[in-house]
């Protein structure tokens, strides 16, 4: 019974501070508001654009820089043809990229890899640019983004994250994942700029990195989750992480429940791996170097999928309650249970509504349960995944996005 009531009231506990540190983040979005441009810009950017067998997308990314308010002398645009089979190279040049580069090396696949070979190159020409910003082969840029994205470079930040944020399908399964994207890449950093903490790390698609920083601070970043592993670098090196609002890039859902399933797998196993290697070297250096905003960093690195968070709460809630029926544990330790279910569900509507989401998002909730049901039975492999494997999302057909945003 000691056992059973100890493991409650820490789990429990856990749930209810992870739930209602979400919750804050979402209340606190509501108040956040994008700083107008201050400034006209000044800096010469590169938009580098890794594509691996991008054939059907890249075109159309290429195209979306065509149309940036951002001064068109002031950037250039080169993709990195990643060890391709299609024709990726010669449709992004046909669709306008300033450059394009051709990587073959077999050996050393993956974004990470691509992003370094290419920065090594970039950031040595005669005329280097001021700041790398890296957007993935599938989106599409906002007409602002290069404008709102360098807003806080002009400001003196050296690393910047915008939004990376998903498009839909109609269908209700997409439309979830759009929901879930809005809440993490744009509610949670927004709520953190509301409440002055910096953005907590990098999403990898539309962050600006300064050249500054990535001379001192080279790309060494190859695990599945590279941005992220980057991101905690620059962290751990005492670097700030500004976030931009309204400066968007917009993807496409994986096309299919298999696809988004290897997708999710990526980003939730690369986090994991990170969180085992990464924890306890964030605490040992909050302590010894006196940087208590690392214990943040640590806090959020820990911090699970919301649909796990949400399933271990509903577990918490039966168990917890069958166990006081039977009088096996008292009833008040079900509180930090009651406070974890009902945060979540705060959480998600409160950050919806400040993300500006569409009403198919909030209908699409009604499929969320099956989601939270089914996501512990995806805990193990995520355990088991390893950080350092590289694994490509399916995309869909050309003809399905030719012509989405």
């Amino acid at each position: 019974m000691i056992v059973l009531l100890i493991a409650s009231i820490t789990v429990g506990c856990a749930a209810a501070a992870f739930s209602l540190y979400l919750l804050v983040l979402s209340i606190a979005a509501l108040f956040y508001s994008p700083p107008p441009p201050h400034t006209a810009p000044t800096q010469r950017l590169t938009v580098l654009i890794p594509a691996h067998d991008e054939a059907a997308l890249i075109g159309r990314c290429v195209r979306s820089f065509g149309a940036q308010s951002y001064p068109r002398h002031l950037f250039q645009v080169v993709v990195v043809a990643d060890n391709c089979t299609d024709g990726t190279a010669s449709i992004a040049g046909s669709a306008g990229a300033d450059a394009v580069l051709v990587r073959d090396e077999p050996h050393a696949r993956g974004k990470g890899h691509a992003l370094r070979w290419a920065m090594d190159i970039l950031l040595f020409e005669p005329e280097a640019p001021d700041a790398i910003v890296v957007v993935d082969a599938d989106s599409v840029a906002d007409p602002d983004f290069l404008l709102a994205l360098s807003q806080p470079f002009e400001a003196g930040a050296q690393a910047v994250q915008g939004e990376s944020l998903l498009y839909g399908d109609g269908s209700t399964s997409s439309e979830l994942r759009v929901a879930a994207f809005r809440l993490v890449n744009r509610v949670r950093p927004s709520g953190r700029s509301a409440l002055g903490l910096p953005a907590t790390t990098l999403a990898g698609n539309g962050m600006l990195l300064a050249r500054d920083l990535l001379l001192a601070k080279p790309w060494e970043a190859y695990t599945s989750a590279e941005d992220l592993e980057y991101g905690l670098d620059l962290q751990m090196a005492g670097v700030r992480i500004a976030f931009a609002g309204r400066a968007v890039v917009l993807s496409p859902p994986a096309p299919n429940a298999a696809a988004a399933a290897t997708q999710q797998l990526r980003w939730e196993g690369g986090k994991v791996h990170l969180a085992r290697t990464r924890i306890p070297r964030l605490v040992i250096h909050a302590v010894r170097r006196r940087m208590p905003s690392l214990l943040g960093t640590a806090f959020e690195l820990a911090l699970p999928p919301l649909g796990f968070i949400a399933a271990t709460a509903a577990a918490g809630m039966l168990l917890g309650g069958a166990l006081t029926a039977g009088g096996v544990i008292p009833a008040w330790t079900l509180v930090p249970w009651l406070l974890a279910s009902a945060a979540i569900v705060l959480f998600v509507l409160i950050g919806l509504w400040a993300g500006q989401a569409s009403k198919s998002e909030y209908r699409a909730l009604l499929r969320a349960p099956l989601f939270v049901v089914t996501k512990p039975a995806r805990a193990l492999g995520v355990m088991r995944f390893r950080g350092d494997t590289w694994v490509r999302t399916e995309r869909a057909p050309e003809a399905e996005v030719r012509n989405r945003p």
